[in-house]
């Protein structure tokens, strides 16, 4: 394999594993003990325009050193068994900054819905993550460091087309859906499933308090094309 198969090989398992994601290790600037890294676990998920978006209280400590000092990492990790360092790994190195979006809120929401009274009543305040480096490692010799440029990280749909696509898979009990994970033989740990967000690489569901993801088998540029692969399976 070539240097640039191998990089485009490992590009596209950058953009799966950042899509399959939901929560990561964000570390950040202690300002109680100044040189040391500050290291908490965090649910994720992506905004609109496909950042990191977070929601973290303004009392946590991570959120005070953020601003003091915007510049922090986050790690996602593939899940799985066996040996932790056969396991894909990408370390974003970002910049944290506040966020006042309705649309990335709802879209939060729709992956943590128990996250909305934090967010209205404890203060709770939501900040994005704008990617500046990436260093992937695939496994035992293969890490790279990746300039952002080089990244294009998966957008939602539109909000009225992921809408639209929401809509459609959770329409008549989530009839279109469950067919589609029955067929798969994709196992479910509730008796309710819900679509709750939607791209051109595939759609996430909350399967009880888990998240999940489906992967589309070919970039979906429409959300018809996305409900044609659900509804051929």
């Amino acid at each position: 394999m070539n240097n640039e198969t191998s990089s485009e090989d490992l590009l596209r398992s950058i953009n799966r594993l950042w899509n399959e994601s939901f929560s990561g290790l964000l570390s950040t600037h202690s300002i109680k003990y100044p040189g040391y890294p500050f290291g908490s676990l965090l649910p994720i998920c992506r905004d609109p325009k496909g950042n990191l978006l977070l929601l973290i209280s303004h009392l946590a400590q991570h959120t005070r050193n953020l601003e003091s000092d915007p510049r922090c990492s986050l790690t996602l990790s593939e899940t799985g068994e066996g040996d932790v360092q056969q396991l894909a790994r990408l370390t974003c190195l970002t910049k944290a900054e506040p966020l006042n979006s309705t649309a990335a809120s709802e879209r939060y929401f729709r992956y943590y819905p128990t996250a909305r009274r934090y967010h209205k009543e404890l203060n709770f305040n939501f900040y994005k993550l704008s990617v500046e480096q990436y260093y992937f490692i695939g496994g035992f010799g293969s890490a790279r460091w990746f300039d952002s440029s080089r990244i294009e990280p998966t957008c939602p749909y539109s909000t009225s087309d992921e809408a639209e696509a929401l809509y459609r898979l959770n329409a008549h009990s989530r009839q279109l859906l469950n067919h589609y994970l029955d067929k798969q033989g994709i196992s479910r740990n509730s008796s309710t499933v819900e679509a709750v967000g939607a791209d051109p690489q595939g759609v996430d569901i909350r399967d009880g308090d888990n998240l999940r993801r489906i992967h589309a088998q070919q970039s979906c540029d429409s959300v018809d094309e996305l409900l044609q692969m659900i509804e051929t399976g």
